[in-house]
């Protein structure tokens, strides 16, 4: 019921209903004085996740920065997945190759920063896939998971090695170590002949032998070489990772050196190893400008598919020399995804124009100008792009609305293309029929046969596709010179290593120096109740059985330790911010490590009434924020493997 239906508009006395007519001329109008005014850059747009979801939607979006003229484009890739999107750029030319698991044949699986139980698997799409690894395991494959929270759901299906948080780049490159010095098992000789500049990542590698980082990672030496022998000596081997080793300091370097253990093991585009599934829609490479390094007064970065570091917002917005003025945030809510805690909200609020497109006022939409209702997936029509090339059963489909638009929603393409067209520039409202899918899909369907008018015409609108063929991806890609395995991209990425372990070396001292009641690293954590801010409204969810907000897990001997007990509220502290959580032991949580759950932080979200009445607190706010802050090569913010302290309220 508390669902967007019209628009709404902030005046002095609070939001008030307002005609749709009124609403695009006025944000139109806005827009175009703000850019007469103070140039493009002056417009930001943010993307939130369910853009992924949304084939027009995205697209119509993303075309929109064009016809504004702003590079300074926002989205959640860089809080959860802009590192591999990076990676993929930089080795593969295209932001979505990503090889992905063949889970139905590989003979080991290792599986870093996930918990298929809860998140079901980001980058891998699959039906119930507790069940499918279930069918691993009946199958006599091996899996292991990797992961300070024990996945105790899955011990049936195989066991977790308690890694500590922010540390996965450090045991991959040991893994790679270990296979390469041990003379039992090397490198893939014919893998090795396929690729140049194996001499830069064969030396990055030797400086983290397993006895090295053993300390760093919380894995002892010999456990750490067990992997490195099941994974090189299995017949085939599958690696998948997912947001918890996306989201600490070395996302990108981690997910290369996933590249690299597939790679070097003989196991990249092979069955059994990481393959790359049949896709109706091609990978596309943007022009390599849209990534290039841009060197500017907040520091030197590279944005991943033209996307600027979520961790620069405010700065950006409050910037003196090139603000931003006006935003365009569509079904996106950075005010809660983002680190910034009181000073992004404090920007957000000074904006000249805030525009939101989404299903509620949410956090962010409560400092907007305008809020405008979207449609939602029932109430548009829709083709599943974002999953192609990841699928385990590869499939292409479109699907119809369901049910017309309730109220006055529209679909978000539509609102985005009414203001362009107001303000006299191009958008989706020029394409001759007013056929928009076929307008933006269909060329991308036709390159492998398929076409929007064939998948309207089938049964349930889907087509599966052929079974793919693996083998020579590499060639592919790499032409007559051999696959660049570490491009000078990369070179930043390894540079860091060596600094940020040293740094982890020194708080091993400084730990081993105290009384065992130091600082705790802060990991985030997902629930069966919450999807990221996008469902805290839901009564069902906040009323269910075990249902909380989102409390500080913490193990009982760390609690013990402290002097805190089950229930207790405590004051979690950085230099970054201070927050108040409620406590809950968890035997789960490997020792010295805490978590918490995004997404909440409601209290002042009137426009998501149950949210509101079940608030929780906004754990970004501890997260690092700012130059210098996030991964220059993927522009990632570090949302997880936080120092922390924590003390009683």
């Amino acid at each position: 019921p508390d669902r967007l239906r019209t628009p709404q508009r902030k005046t002095e006395n609070g939001f008030e209903v307002a005609a749709w007519d009124d609403a695009i001329h006025d944000v139109a109008d806005r827009l175009q004085k703000i850019i007469d005014e103070h140039g493009p850059s002056s417009v930001a747009i943010y993307l939130g996740n369910p853009s992924a979801f949304n084939a027009l939607g995205s697209m119509a979006t993303g075309m929109s920065a064009a016809a504004l003229g702003t590079e300074r484009l926002f989205n959640a890739g860089t809080q959860d997945c802009a590192n591999k999107f990076a990676i993929s750029e930089i080795l593969y030319g295209s932001a979505e190759i990503h090889p992905m698991a063949d889970l139905d044949h590989a003979d080991y699986v290792l599986m870093i920063g996930t918990n298929p139980r809860v998140s079901k698997m980001s980058f891998l799409s699959t039906a119930d896939p507790v069940a499918t690894l279930r069918s691993v395991r009946d199958r006599g494959a091996k899996t292991v998971f990797v992961n300070p929270l024990e996945i105790a759901d899955l011990k049936d299906v195989g066991e977790t090695l308690q890694i500590k948080p922010d540390t996965d780049a450090y045991l991959l490159a040991a893994i790679l170590c270990e296979i390469e010095r041990d003379p039992s098992l090397g490198f893939s000789a014919s893998a090795l002949a396929q690729v140049q500049n194996a001499d830069r990542l064969l030396e990055f590698i030797r400086a983290y032998p397993s006895e090295r980082v053993e300390a760093v990672v919380g894995l002892s030496a010999e456990t750490i070489r067990g992997v490195a022998q099941d994974f090189a000596k299995a017949e085939r081997a599958a690696i998948h990772v997912s947001t918890g080793l996306n989201m600490g300091r070395q996302g990108a370097l981690a997910y290369y050196l996933v590249q690299m253990l597939s790679l070097l093991t003989g196991n990249l585009d092979v069955v059994g190893g990481n393959i790359l599934p049949a896709r109706a829609i091609l990978p596309m490479s943007l022009p390599e400008e849209a990534s290039a390094y841009r060197q500017t007064s907040l520091g030197d970065y590279r944005p991943p598919r033209g996307t600027e570091p979520g961790a620069l917002l405010a700065d950006m917005i409050l910037d003196e020399a090139s603000p931003i003025k006006a935003m365009l945030v569509v079904a996106g809510n950075p005010l809660l995804s983002i680190a910034g805690g009181d000073r992004l909200e404090g920007a957000l609020a000074s904006l000249e124009l805030l525009v939101s497109v989404d299903f509620y006022r949410n956090a962010t939409a409560e400092h907007a100008d305008w809020v405008l209702p979207g449609a939602d997936w029932f109430e548009r029509e829709d083709l599943n792009f974002f999953v192609q090339g990841v699928q385990r059963s590869p499939y292409v489909q479109w699907t119809d609305a369901v049910v017309e638009p309730q109220g006055e929603r529209r679909p978000d393409w539509l609102i985005i293309s009414q203001i362009l067209k107001a303000m006299g520039k191009p958008s989706l409202l020029d394409i001759p029929g007013g056929d928009v899918m076929a307008a933006l899909w269909g060329g991308r369907l036709a390159e492998t046969g398929n076409s929007i008018e064939a998948l309207r015409s089938a049964e349930g609108g889907v087509v599966v596709l052929p079974e793919a063929t693996h083998g020579g991806f590499l060639e592919k890609i790499g032409g007559p010179d051999g696959f660049d395995c570490c491009p000078d991209g990369m070179l930043p990425a390894l540079e860091r290593a060596e600094p940020i372990l040293l740094e982890l070396v020194e708080e091993l001292s400084v730990e081993a120096a105290g009384q065992g009641s130091g600082p705790l690293k802060l990991i985030t954590r997902r629930t069966n109740h919450m999807l990221n801010s996008g469902f805290q409204n839901l009564k069902e969810l906040k009323t269910a059985k075990g249902s909380r907000t989102n409390p500080l897990y913490i193990n009982p001997r760390d609690a013990l330790v402290r002097g805190l007990r089950d229930g207790q509220w405590v004051v979690v502290s950085n230099e970054y911010g201070t927050i108040r959580a409620e406590l809950e032991l968890d035997e789960k949580l490997r020792e010295g490590v805490v978590a918490m759950s995004h997404g909440f932080g409601n209290a002042g979200t009137s426009g998501m009434p149950t949210a509101q009445q079940h608030p929780g607190v906004n754990v970004n706010i501890l997260s690092p924020v700012g130059p210098g802050s996030f991964d220059p090569i993927s522009s990632m913010s570090q949302l997880t493997g936080i120092t922390v302290a924590v003390e009683a309220a």
